[in-house]
């Protein structure tokens, strides 16, 4: 009989717990829970568009840096041409040169 009346005293509590109980404070929970993640996506969703942005600016940084290089290397094809002429010309100065003291020292003698 003890046994019936402490089962039956347990039966009671749980009872009152359970009128108790409060399915508003679940919903609450569930519903912080929801929030946090809402601003978990926000955040995400901020940064993810800072990061596009930061892309996009280091995207037209290299496109710039790349027209740079290009224009670099133009020009130094450009200079190497102009010293490959520039010493042809003096090769054909020095030619001259040696011919016309070929020609005076055939005056003079």
């Amino acid at each position: 009989m003890k046994s019936f009346q402490e089962k039956e005293k347990k039966l009671y509590k749980l009872l009152n717990k359970l009128n108790n109980f409060d399915v508003s404070q679940i919903q609450n929970k569930d519903q912080l829970k929801i929030e946090n993640l809402v601003d978990q996506k926000n955040q995400l969703e901020i940064e993810k568009n800072n990061l596009e942005k930061r892309h996009q600016a280091l995207s037209l940084e290299l496109k710039q840096a790349q027209k740079r290089i290009e224009d670099l290397e133009s020009s130094k094809r450009k200079d190497n041409e102009k010293h490959i002429e520039f010493n042809q010309k003096i090769d054909e100065l020095n030619q001259e040169t040696e011919y016309l003291i070929e020609e005076i020292d055939k005056w003079q003698t």
